[in-house]
């Protein structure tokens, strides 16, 4: 069992790629489960509370609470159990200026991850400022989606059935066509191996960092042909009668 905050931080942040991340995939939440359930489990207990006291102990903590908790218990209550916990960690990164001395984006997205999810909407507007001066526009983009749908049902509907709680009339519309949409977003989008973004058009690279053969997209791609040992092989494109709907 792995056992240690950088463990924690160098599975999410290097041996992950981004798109695994909010993708579900019943292998991924395997491998969460079998690597950091148990860890996970001490720290919903509080028996990590050690952690907090450091930047890296307390990021480790917001990935297992506020992330690998919905990748190991997916459709389950126990899936939301540490968002509270975790949206204290995230303050006090902020109060200690943790998150100001954070000098990797990515690392500053998850930090306040926390925020994202939160069914309050004082807490989502306090992400969107946030983000903008910490984050990436995509990541800001869902936030305010997220505002969106707070200030229209004052919580997310997507998780009323892994909560048990009953939906009205207008939620399982909006359910209806949110499933709808995701069905149809996942057939036409491919998303970057690099950056998470998805679009209809993405080329398949290696560098000599990476030299695994992977997908970026066109940003990316012309970011990625500066770098040592860049080899391109192929496009992929979406289908192109699903691009034409």
């Amino acid at each position: 069992m792995e056992t240690s905050p950088n463990a924690v931080l160098r599975f999410w942040f290097h041996d992950c790629r981004p798109h695994q991340w909010f993708r579900r995939n019943a292998d991924f939440d395997a491998l969460v489960l079998r690597r950091f359930g148990k860890l996970t489990c001490s720290a919903l207990k509080g028996e990590l509370s050690q952690w907090e006291q450091n930047a890296t102990g307390a990021l480790a903590l917001v990935l297992m609470m506020d992330q690998f908790t919905r990748q190991i218990w997916r459709n389950e209550p126990r899936a939301f159990s540490g968002d509270v916990h975790a949206l204290r960690l995230t303050r006090q990164a902020i109060a200690d200026g943790w998150l100001d001395a954070e000098p990797e984006q990515v690392r500053r997205q998850f930090w306040l991850m926390p925020m994202l999810h939160s069914e309050e909407i004082e807490v989502i507007e306090g992400a969107i400022s946030l983000l903008e001066r910490w984050s990436d526009p995509a990541t800001v983009a869902v936030a305010c989606r997220n505002k969106t749908l707070i200030q229209r049902f004052g919580r997310y509907p997507q998780r009323n059935a892994a909560l048990g709680r009953p939906s009205s009339h207008e939620e399982l519309v909006f359910l209806k066509d949110w499933r709808s949409h995701g069905k149809q977003k996942r057939c036409q989008l491919h998303a970057c191996d690099q950056c998470s973004r998805q679009g209809p058009i993405h080329y398949r690279v290696k560098t000599a960092a990476q030299p695994s053969w992977q997908f970026a997209c066109p940003s990316c791609w012309i970011n990625l042909q500066h770098h040592p040992g860049y080899q391109y092989g192929g496009t992929r494109k979406a289908n192109r009668r699903e691009r034409q709907r």
